[in-house]
């Protein structure tokens, strides 16, 4: 088992004092992330909103962090790739790959915010197609070979991408899966590295972390190294009563950050994913079902343990990926729930098997 350290602030100034100093200190908390024994750092691309908006580059914190730490893997988790130029990505990816000494990871979807592809004068309704046709692109970047591409969406006649990526063939690719059957298959088929979330339901995730290992299989890629993460907020205290306080807080919070990203543009396209976010607002008030349910790791370590080797039954991952400094609690709990879980969470569970 794997474990990760994920940033995607939700900036609250009445707590979180001035921009800049929660800036810098997510990027201090991040780098102490190697020496608490994580494996990766994970950074989440978010625009126009306090909501994520901190990080609107990925790969720009994530080249901080390169030169912060030593071995930690870096991965953007995720970036929007239809939103962009995809040489853009290839380029800043791969140069993070050098600097990091071949430690970058690409993760990549689709993203759910209509607001910013409105912004950005891009069709929503298309952007599965667009991040299928873009990480095309970006793989034929970093072949480090002459190309052309003509797809529906980029066109690109006889160049050459510089630099290349450190990594051979390329760098892992991650792709953020939630509840689209396709999008599983898909990811198994083309072997890439997939990316889910507990806190929108465990439940689906059985059959659909199902369906991208068989996808995998059936596709001829090697037995055993797909890989699976699962995104968890982690709230922990010595104390549970006193967890599941702050916890009920801050996901609170976090929630209604989440929907008013939603609820400034509710487009046709937007309503069945608005609907679904409401329910899941309602759903984690909650607070003990939810932890039943495997979807937040909030109280105790030894609650913690329990929770995700239940989880881990259920869903098979093979990477867990923390949230701990979000809605709005104070920097001095995240760094305990941060503690908790490195010195007592994750020496328990480290010799998992996926």
């Amino acid at each position: 088992m794997k474990f990760g350290h994920f940033c995607l602030p939700t900036y609250f100034p009445e707590v979180d004092g001035t921009v800049g100093e929660f800036t810098r200190r997510f990027v201090d908390f991040l780098a102490e992330s190697e020496s608490a024994g994580f494996d990766s750092l994970w950074a989440n691309e978010h625009h126009f909103d306090s909501y994520g908006g901190i990080v609107p580059s990925p790969p720009m914190l994530l080249s901080a962090l390169a030169q912060r730490t030593k071995h930690a893997k870096l991965g953007t988790s995720i970036i929007v790739l239809p939103l962009h130029n995809p040489i853009e990505i290839a380029e800043q990816m791969a140069m993070l790959d050098l600097m990091s000494d071949g430690r970058a990871e690409l993760g990549v979807g689709r993203g759910f915010v209509a607001f910013d592809y409105d912004r950005f004068g891009i069709d929503r309704d298309s952007g599965q197609d667009r991040l299928k046709d873009g990480l095309a692109v970006v793989r034929k970047a970093w072949s480090g070979e002459r190309f052309s591409h003509h797809g529906p969406f980029f066109r690109y006649d006889d160049i050459e991408v510089w630099p290349r990526p450190q990594q051979r063939p390329h760098p892992p690719i991650w792709l953020s899966c939630s509840g689209t059957p396709a999008s599983f298959e898909w990811a198994g088929t083309q072997g890439h590295r997939i990316m889910t979330v507990a806190y929108r339901g465990v439940a689906p995730l059985i059959k659909l972390n199902q369906l991208y290992r068989d996808s995998w299989k059936a596709a001829g890629h090697k037995a055993g190294e797909h890989e699976i993460s699962v995104h968890y907020q982690v709230v922990l205290a010595e104390n549970r009563d006193e967890a599941k306080a702050i916890g009920t807080e801050a996901l609170s919070r976090y929630m209604n950050a989440t929907t008013h990203t939603i609820d400034r543009l509710r487009l046709d396209s937007e309503r069945e994913e608005a609907a679904k976010r409401d329910k899941i607002a309602d759903e984690l008030r909650d607070l003990d079902k939810i932890i039943d349910e495997c979807r937040v790791i909030i109280g105790t370590p030894a609650d913690a343990i329990k929770t995700l080797e239940r989880a881990h039954e259920l869903m098979g991952f093979t990477q867990i990926d923390c949230t701990f400094y979000f809605g709005g609690m104070s920097f001095a709990h995240a760094q305990r729930s941060h503690r908790l879980f490195a010195g007592e969470v994750m020496p328990k569970l480290r010799g998992i098997k996926p």
